[in-house]
């Protein structure tokens, strides 16, 4: 191809472009080159102009398509210097910058600047003290304080603004020079030091000042009810009547134990404050002259429940005092101490333990350079978003598609570009609910790609639930969109992980692994990115953390759900600033948001909610959505969006949100203003989406298995028994031939929990098959080594990868199977848990499964023809009318995981009684619709109205989910005379629905993914030696591996006649095979690849002893007293 580049670089940019322009191409002119270039050579080209762009840098590429016609291919750096069609202007007007800063929103943006840089003079005022300044210079045995150096920061600024107004504590502080020593004494005079009864912290401050103390007190963390434990039925008088210095820290719980002597120093100030430093002074006049003159600070105005604003400015001064902090003594400005004032905030780590306790930075110079390092920061948070790198002019995503049954992303893509323009101004929400395999991924990518203006770009957010679904999308986007690792930023926790990704796919770049260095903030990321970083204004604060600017630089970031958590759930530490700055540049698509526990909706609502706040534009995907989730995500993105209008327009009109609905049938967009008229507009196209699924045809039968009891204790042999007989008989219904003429079929066995399942495989290969079968299992589940349980996922996916049905007779362990066996009949089963129904592209010919929950039932169908899409003339999903704890008649039975629980239970658990006709075709209908309430909701009423213990039992399987879902989601009825309806008081709906975002409490309450505590073991090889269990010991250089083998039995198990291991290689030919393809040691390779994390006992508890086998994973001991599989 012929191509022409055409350079608008400046300064410095201009010899990089022209140095790397030069190696490729003819330079035709001062700024232009042309040159004749394969498409794999212009991509290189791309990838080396991305790698050194600033903000400097304009390139564009034309592409001379015949002697009348060129087409613009792409642009490198900044894309405002050319038009759409790549044109160079020729003339220019200039606009004033805060003028386009007012167009493009931000109107509290001074706010933001004021109330972040004033925080920032005072935030360490309470380092002051005199036991801190000992602890510093190593003269006490005390590692912490009674109270925090937060809580005395606290205490000192209300000293200095309570009871005052607003305007009235701001020209108090622009005369601080004139009056410094009378005002200190008076503050020291009125400091409630927390000896004489309770003084609430923010009751007597002003609005702004109350942002301020706020500010100041959660710089570090925020706060949390450290004592005792606060009800969220009291939600609302938190903050009056219950916050105190023990939400600071747990420190409080119990003064009477601390030498008084420490709380004496923690309140003594000898030194004196910075209020007696002359440039504290001199920067504190500015910045409160600066806020007298700024009318919005002085309207009445609640500004501590303005959450943009408030948190905006928490980011600011969080991450101006990360970077001062961090910066080395030698870049300290002396300029900004007094010479008379010897407090200091901090010790220099670089020289420890060498120089003993250096001390660093002084304390007035410390508040003053993070004041105006937040000021800084906060000043160029407008321009962030528009000098970040963007996809534009891409042709992939604007191209439409060349096969059929993908022409409908052409007519969502049209629509989005539709309302690109409200959108970006009234926010988006949209909904993506396409059938599996119609080709959601890629079309939710061309959907945001239509939302965003052509000349910006766009720039996205993928979160999905699974860190198989992060690699599986970043290779979708890679193949089917041609992005490369410039445009595309892949987002894990693991380098093993991506290399193993890496190796399964046969990508060139197995070989390029090493270590990446640790951050502060951002320690345990890796991330596949190798693109243009961010150049702006803000690069000096970001740079300190590469791995930040990545995930902040990329067009497009695919990554877990649990990075971008933390932008609402991390209560200390300064975790939420990466995800908060990508939310606020970016906007998200959240991938399958259905497939979260009850327990993780409050957090999964949060981050819409904060995505609304922080102006992204939110597209849900998932053929399963059921309506409560739509609506409360609604409710939560439009709560949020109503901060960010308020902060960024001046207007008190809330505009309506642009919403859309996307499936393969049709795409619908609409102005909304209301939760009602969202939830009647959803109805109306989910009720036209069933009529269309109703007409398909049937491709997923089910049918209910009756499990009979020998004896009261026979479950697992009742269990395996039935099994037994049902594999068999879906074979003989549902296998292929084999050009041989022997019968082949690919089953799943899904069961609940890995302990029972295990115990039933180990019965299950001990039974020989029926004459004339051979039987081929694989035990699959979380608890393999990660090496071990790659090898089975990539095995799995190739053997059932069946879009070409003559794929599996070119398997090799298919053909090894067949080789070694004579029978006519070859079952290949894999036995696995949950991780079968989601996160695997796998097509299975039948099914049979322990039940858990309706929605499980449909994942687990998913995987049944789901490549070949042939319909079977009888059941080809059989589903066990109970699970192993109804079995047991356990209650509640149907929970861990399910939608029962001890609130909300079952009438009974024979699933023939719970089922009516859901199994007849199984689709995605009884998800996405609701079954009708009952008239008085009698459902969601408190059985009991005197001991309020549970809802009223319900007996149906399909009601039992949806009603789950509606109360963890927020309150269903109104109580009235004898009629109470059931509370968790944990609804998600509370977080915008009442003033909580000030403290981490209801966050803690609710937080997203708890599990019990987990420790970390490897399985490794030391050369020349035997396969041991150890942990990994950082404390020693080099690291040390400490044998554990102790607490792992290994368990031999035998087969029975006629059974076989599908995959056979063993743990030490896994390693080599790893280590040959990485020319690595093995021991290397097994440390690396060799980590399992499972779970640790309680504190009262012995260390857990856990069983092990190559074939059927790790797995709980029967000796293990607190497992509740004993």
């Amino acid at each position: 191809m012929m191509v022409t580049f055409i350079s608008q670089c400046e300064k410095n940019a201009l010899k990089k472009t022209r140095r790397v322009l030069d190696a490729f191409a003819n330079r035709i002119g001062d700024n232009t080159w042309q040159t004749l270039i394969t498409e794999d050579g212009l991509l290189t080209v791309k990838k080396m102009l991305k790698q050194t762009a600033s903000r400097s840098t304009a390139v564009s590429c034309h592409w001379i398509r015949s002697r009348s016609r060129t087409q613009l291919l792409w642009i490198v750096g900044n894309r405002l210097k050319f038009n759409e069609q790549g044109i160079v202007p020729v003339n220019r007007t200039q606009l004033n910058l805060e003028h386009k800063e007012w167009e493009q929103g931000w109107h509290l943006n001074e706010v933001i600047v004021l109330t972040s840089s004033i925080a920032g003079l005072f935030h360490d005022f309470g380092k002051a003290n005199d036991l801190f300044q000992l602890k510093l210079k190593g003269l006490t045995e005390s590692k912490g304080e009674p109270y925090r150096h937060e809580w005395v920061s606290l205490r000192l600024f209300e000293a200095f603004a309570n009871g005052l107004a607003d305007k009235d504590w701001l020209e108090k502080l622009a005369n601080i020079d004139k009056n410094s020593t009378e005002i200190e004494q008076q503050v020291l005079s009125r400091l409630f030091k927390e000896d004489s009864g309770y003084q609430r912290p923010f009751d007597q401050l002003a609005p702004f000042a109350k942002l301020v103390a706020w500010l100041i007190v959660s710089h570090h963390r925020l706060p949390l009810a450290h004592v005792g434990s606060v009800h969220t039925k009291e939600i609302d008088s938190w903050l009056s009547h219950c916050f105190s210095c023990h939400w600071n820290s747990a420190n409080a719980e119990n003064m009477t134990a601390i030498d008084t002597d420490l709380i004496r120093q923690n309140w003594q100030f000898s030194q004196g404050t910075p209020l007696l430093s002359r440039p504290w002074q001199h920067k504190a006049r500015n910045l409160a002259e600066r806020a007298l003159n700024c009318p919005l600070i002085l309207t009445e105005q609640v500004w501590l429940e303005q959450r943009f604003v408030g948190h905006m400015a928490r980011l600011s001064l969080m991450l101006a005092d990360h970077y001062y902090s961090s910066l080395p003594a030698e870049k300290s400005k002396v300029q900004w101490r007094d010479k008379t004032y010897n407090a200091f905030a901090n010790t220099d780590h670089k020289r420890l333990p060498q120089a003993g306790n250096a001390l660093k930075q002084q304390l007035d110079e410390h508040n003053i350079g993070v004041a105006v390092n937040a000021q800084r920061f906060a000043q160029n948070l407008p321009a962030l978003k528009y000098t970040l790198p963007a996809i534009a002019q891409h042709k992939l995503f604007s191209q439409n598609a060349t096969n059929a049954k993908y022409r409908w992303q052409d007519k969502a893509f049209a629509q989005a570009k539709l309302i690109a323009k409200g959108s970006e101004r009234q926010g988006f929400f949209g909904v993506n609910m396409a059938s599996t395999g119609c080709g959601k991924t890629i079309a939710n990518a061309r959907i945001m790609y239509g939302l965003a203006d052509e000349r910006e770009g766009c720039r996205f957010s993928v979160a999905l639930g699974l860190r198989t679904l992060t690699l599986q999308t970043g290779d979708a986007y890679r193949d089917l969109l041609k992005l490369g690792d410039d445009e595309l930023a892949v987002l894990i926790g693991s380098q093993a992980v991506s290399t193993l990704h890496q190796l399964n796919n046969a990508t060139p770049q197995h070989k390029q692994i090493g270590s990446e260095s640790a951050e502060d903030l951002f320690e345990q990321l890796f991330i596949s990115y190798q693109g243009q970083i961010y150049d702006g204004r803000l690069k000096h604060w970001l740079a300190a953390s590469p791995k930040l600017e990545q995930l902040v630089s990329a067009p497009i970031l695919v990554s877990t759900i649990d990075h971008l958590m933390p932008a609402t759930e991390s209560l200390r530490g300064g975790k939420q600033i990466a995800p908060m700055l990508r939310l606020l540049t970016s906007d998200l698509i959240l991938d399958e948001p259905d497939d979260f526990g009850l327990e993780d909706l409050p957090a999964l609502c949060r981050l819409v909610n904060w995505a609304g706040m922080l102006g992204s534009r939110v597209l849900l995907s998932s053929a399963t959505l059921p309506p409560s989730l739509i609506k409360t995500l609604f409710d939560a993105y439009h709560a949020g969006r109503q901060h960010f209008n308020q902060a960024h327009f001046a207007t008190t009109e809330q505009p309506p949100i642009w919403c859309a609905w996307f499936d393969e049938y049709k795409s619908e967009t609409l102005e909304i203003s209301t939760s009602r008229s969202y939830i009647e507009q959803h109805k109306i196209f989910v009720s036209k989406r069933v009529k269309k699924l109703a007409c398909q045809q049937v491709v997923r039968r089910g049918e209910l298995v009756k499990l009979e009891l020998a004896s009261p204790t026979t479950f697992d042999e009742c269990v395996a028994a039935t099994l037994h007989r049902c594999l068999h008989q879906l074979h003989d219904m549902h296998h292929v031939v084999h050009p041989s003429g022997r019968k082949v079929s690919l089953g799943v066995v899904r069961m609940a929990n890995i302990n029972p399942m295990i115990a039933v495989a180990k019965l299950l290969i001990n039974m020989s098959p029926q004459a004339d079968y051979s039987i081929h299992y694989c035990v699959y589940h979380s608890q393999f080594p990660l090496a071990h349980r790659s090898y089975k996922e990539s095995r799995l996916d190739n053997a059932l990868s069946r879009h070409d049905e003559a794929n599996l007779w070119r398997q090799p362990e298919i053909q090894q199977a067949l080789s070694m066996t004579n029978t006519s009949n070859n079952i290949f089963i894999v036995l696995g848990t949950s991780v079968v129904e989601v996160g695997r592209d796998h097509d299975y010919d039948w099914a049979i499964a322990e039940p858990s929950s309706l929605r499980a039932l449909i994942q687990l169908a998913g995987r049944i023809q789901r490549h070949r899409q042939q319909v079977p003339k009888t059941a080809n999903l059989l589903v066990l009318n109970k699970n192993i704890r109804a079995l047991k008649n356990e209650h509640p039975a149907y929970c861990k995981p399910g939608f029962e629980s001890a609130a909300l239970p079952l009438l009974q658990h024979d699933l023939t009684q719970l089922l009516t006709t859901e199994l007849d075709a199984i689709s995605a209908i009884p998800r996405i619709m609701e079954p009708v309430p009952s008239a008085n909701g009698s459902e969601f009423q408190y059985s009991d109205l005197h001991k309020k213990q549970h809802a009223q039992a319900v007996n149906s399987f399909w009601g039992q989910e949806h009603r789950a879902l509606q109360l963890a989601l927020g309150p269903v009825g109104k109580d009235k005379a004898g009629v109470i309806f059931y509370r968790s008081y944990k609804e998600a709906n509370l977080w915008w629905k009442h003033d909580v975002a000030w403290s981490g409490e209801f966050i803690r309450q609710t937080a997203f993914r708890q599990s019990q505590p987990q420790e970390a073991f490897l399985l490794r090889l030391p050369e020349d030696e035997i396969l041991t269990w150890c942990q990994l010991d950082t404390t020693h250089k080099p690291y040390q591996y400490p044998t554990l083998n102790h607490r792992f039995n290994s368990e031999i198990v035998p087969l029975a006649k006629g059974c076989f291991w599908w995959f056979k290689p063993s743990t030490e030919q896994i390693y080599q095979d790893l280590a040959d393809l990485l020319d690595s040691s093995i021991t290397k390779v097994s440390e690396q690849f060799g980590e399992i994390n499972l779970r640790m006992a309680n504190k009262d508890q012995p260390a857990l002893v856990w069983a092990w086998h190559e074939q059927l994973g790790v797995y709980e001991c029967k000796d293990n007293k607190d497992s509740p599989w004993n």
